[in-house]
């Protein structure tokens, strides 16, 4: 097991929406985190979750309206 380990607390409806991401018994939150939330702030990332979850015909309307509902401001490394 990893011993950097950290706890969280999740509402009751958080939990339920994590749980029903799980696969199988064996499946970990932090399985289903690293599957299921794409790494912030490259584009590399944001285009695999993409790709892992839109059929392809969807994918660049996917990318664009995730783009679209990020604020340019929130995230300039220069201001």
């Amino acid at each position: 097991m990893n011993e950097c380990m950290k706890t969280i607390t999740l509402d009751e409806d958080a939990y339920r929406r994590l749980l029903a991401w799980k696969r199988a018994k064996g499946d970990s939150f932090s399985k289903v985190v690293m599957r299921v939330v794409p790494e912030a702030g490259t584009v590399g990332a944001m285009a695999q979750f993409a790709a892992r979850r839109a059929p392809s015909e969807d994918r660049d309307a996917v990318l664009e309206a995730t783009v679209g509902e990020r604020t340019s401001a929130k995230h300039d490394p220069w201001t």
